[in-house]
């Protein structure tokens, strides 16, 4: 059976009727009810060739959505703000807010757009963006048109789980997001800086570092402020990250390795082993030689 694509012809042309006007189309629907509650599910999405006088003019509308310029250009307005829309943009609104759509009629748009509602979508979109700003320029178009190529082969050809791969991979486009704005200083406290500054010193050395103290001193600022800040944007002190780190580096040695227990704890930074075993037990819930037995004997 041959597969349809983003850019398969379709048997009847949209050239006429509303909401809006497309020389070619593709779509798929789920099941999902107006009432659904539960994390995340897509209702629709699709693929649209945009005629030169696509017009989209909601005062409504009952879901998530978002779109993905693919070609062409057009224009977002909402509220008071006309955005411009363009190859790498990503648009989109929440449930219940007025907008209107129009391609550029000398360079339409193509689009892939998906509708969405669950109880994570309205946090999902918020941590993404898009509830404040409606119109993103992604920094890295080809990743994102690729994932929404995905969700659109997926959602046309129904294979088994594919409600719950297209949500996983719409997740992934709206944390991608909000992990991209996090990492800009421009949107970020100098708080958060900081904190990203200690956590990245961590996440690279995290072997090497005996005590957060180091941390602190490397990146310059007083230990308690820094600690201060892990519990603000970690929810757990800079010595309890540093630790698990340590303790699952362990574990994938103990796994993956015929090093002794001793040899593990020097390599991650422990001058005591039986303080290291101590601390294993604690967090993994057995001692690292049982870790190992039980684990490699369940092959």
């Amino acid at each position: 059976m041959k597969k349809k694509g983003p850019h398969a012809p379709i048997k009847k042309k949209y050239t006429t009727g509303q909401p809006g006007r497309v020389s070619d189309a593709v779509y798929f629907y789920y099941d999902t009810a107006p009432d659904y509650n539960d994390q995340l599910a897509i209702v629709c999405g699709g693929f649209e060739k945009c005629a030169p006088d696509f017009d989209i003019d909601r005062s409504n509308y009952p879901y998530f959505f978002i779109k993905y310029t693919i070609k062409g250009s057009g224009t977002l307005e909402i509220g008071s703000r006309t955005h411009t829309l363009r190859p790498g943009s990503l648009s989109g609104f929440e449930p219940a807010t007025p907008h209107h759509y129009q391609a550029d009629p000398n360079n339409p748009m193509e689009h892939i757009f998906v509708t969405f509602l669950g109880n994570d979508a309205g946090d999902l979109f918020e941590k993404s963006k898009l509830a404040e700003r409606h119109v993103i320029d992604v920094s890295d178009p080809e990743e994102i048109h690729r994932v929404f190529q995905k969700i659109l082969q997926i959602g046309l050809d129904k294979p088994v789980f594919s409600q719950e791969i297209c949500c996983l991979n719409l997740r992934m486009i709206l944390l991608e997001l909000a992990s991209e704005f996090s990492r800009s200083q421009s949107h970020n406290p100098l708080s958060k800086i900081t904190y990203h500054k200690c956590r990245e010193y961590i996440d690279g050395h995290f072997t090497e570092i005996k005590t957060p103290r180091e941390v602190a001193e490397h990146c310059c600022i007083d230990v308690r402020y820094m600690s201060a800040l892990f519990k603000k944007y970690c929810h757990i002190p800079p010595s309890q990250y540093l630790m698990r780190l340590k303790l699952n580096k362990a574990a994938n040695l103990l796994l993956n390795t015929e090093a002794t227990i001793k040899e593990i704890a020097f390599r991650i930074g422990f001058d005591d082993p039986y303080h290291f075993s101590k601390n294993f037990k604690e967090f993994h819930g057995r001692s690292p030689q049982l870790y190992r037995e039980q684990h490699m004997h369940s092959r």
